[in-house]
């Protein structure tokens, strides 16, 4: 393998991947992918788009994902191959026209570290979300503090964590948000013209400010799709936390565990729409026609009218119960894979599975602490969330063009991605690249946007 650093050991085989129904059992990055991206974009954006456009943008978060499941499947696809995670692999890229180089190695971590610096300011907004579900729950507690409380929580629980544990709470988290969504919809039996309509896509300038958001973390924006490396990576699969030249055998059970990995990532991704689609279903048929809409300190009453309206305080309070669980969840995958991408762009590791744990937990005890300033100082989680949700979604075309280059250049043939999923990935970034332009050209001609 090309640019690897891999060592040959001829004593070492790749783990024989599960056969038959087994493989159900196998699944692992993409669930916790899948549960680091349930959260935000589902219960905070969705619900918003629903509350405010009606079905209107109903088709957004399905092209989304399906968009994004070309760039996150080569993220997994390189790991599952090589054994290193995609930052490592980004580090090396340089861009170079001619004899001059444009860009040296290394430019894509100024660019992690940018987003980084801006994501502490998402994560105050999802820790205020979180916030707001508990002080509805609890209300004799602002919602505030509240969210330092769950900051709290959230360090202590990756201060000792582990995969395994992440990986265990997301199934739970996952299954319970599915069975609450699957139910609502069947409860409020949207009518199919509605639906049918909003699957066709349609743009209004003033839609721009909250479609961008959905559009760029529907599933998960640019960090998210590198993440399913990392977590790929510390899930073993493949080449995954080895360091050997595999041989004939072991190739060919990379091809199969690629084959699972790409399986995963179907469902997850499937999973994500189902849930996405259902909380803007609800904001559409809930809160529409009362004129609600989840924001502030509110947010948590706006949410629980979704469960309330026909089960009463019970089912507001079973409902916010998921929607804490979720966010909660999404706090911490977040902050977690943010973490370990920070660490990663640092090229400081023990290990090819294993990140180190010292500028870990530094780059943790940071940012838990700058996220509860701007929990404290702004109090706007919708605005945070947005300015976040945005700068990372410029980031996605970048992420997909890189991914592609890595992909065919060091990886062996044998395991590049066919020409279909390479096409598919290019329109993938021109997809982004385009809504970028609209909000851009939206925001230059002095369109008013929603609130």
């Amino acid at each position: 393998m090309e640019n690897t650093g891999i060592q040959a050991d001829s004593t070492a085989q790749v783990q024989e991947p599960p056969r038959g129904w087994r493989r159900l059992i196998a699944l692992g990055p993409g669930i916790v992918w899948a549960a680091s991206s349930v959260g935000v974009a589902e219960v905070v954006f969705a619900t918003r788009a629903g509350a405010i456009f009606g079905m209107l943008l109903l088709w957004s978060p399905i092209v989304s994902l399906f968009m994004k499941y070309f760039i996150t499947e080569l993220m997994g696809r390189y790991t599952v191959a090589t054994g290193e995670n995609v930052v490592s692999a980004f580090a090396r890229v340089e861009v170079k026209i001619g004899r001059f180089t444009i860009l040296p190695k290394g430019w894509i971590l100024w660019l992690f570290w940018i987003l980084f610096i801006f994501s502490i300011a998402g994560m105050g907004g999802i820790a205020l979300a979180v916030g707001s579900a508990l002080f509805e729950l609890a209300p004799g507690i602002s919602y505030v503090v509240w969210s330092l409380i769950a900051l709290l929580a959230v360090g202590i629980i990756l201060f000792i964590g582990s995969y395994r544990a992440l990986e265990g709470a997301s199934r739970i988290l996952i299954a319970v948000m599915v069975i609450f969504v699957i139910y609502a919809i069947v409860e409020t039996a949207p009518p199919l013209k509605s639906v049918l309509a909003g699957l066709v896509p349609s743009v209004p300038a003033e839609s721009l400010r909250e479609l961008i958001p959905l559009l760029g973390w529907a599933g998960a924006g640019a960090i998210g799709t590198v993440w399913f490396s990392m977590w790929t990576q510390a899930s073993g699969r493949g080449m995954a936390g080895k360091s050997f030249i595999p041989g004939p055998v072991d190739r060919g059970r990379i091809k199969e565990w690629i084959k699972i990995n790409r399986s995963d990532l179907i469902i997850n991704t499937v999973i994500a729409g189902i849930l996405t689609c259902g909380f803007l279903i609800a904001g559409a048929l809930i809160l529409n026609p009362i004129h609600l809409v989840p924001e502030g300190e509110g947010m948590g009453n706006s949410l629980a009218k979704i469960a309330g309206q026909d089960f009463g305080r019970t089912g507001e309070v079973i409902f916010l119960l998921g929607v804490f669980g979720t966010l909660f969840s999404t706090l911490l995958a977040d902050i977690d894979g943010l973490c370990r991408v920070a660490t990663g762009a640092l090229g400081l590791r023990k290990g090819k599975g294993e990140i180190n744990k010292k500028p870990y937990r530094i780059f943790l005890l940071i940012y838990l602490v700058f996220a509860g300033v701007f929990a404290l100082l702004i109090r706007a989680p919708v605005f945070m969330l947005q300015i976040t949700a945005g700068v990372d979604t410029i980031l996605l075309p970048v992420i997909a063009v890189l991914g592609i280059y890595v992909c065919t250049k060091f990886l062996p043939k044998e395991f590049r991605p066919g020409r279909f999923a390479v096409v598919m990935t290019y329109i993938a970034a021109a997809f982004f690249i385009f809504f970028i332009i609209l909000l851009i050209s939206a925001m230059a001609s002095g369109v008013k946007f929603s609130m």
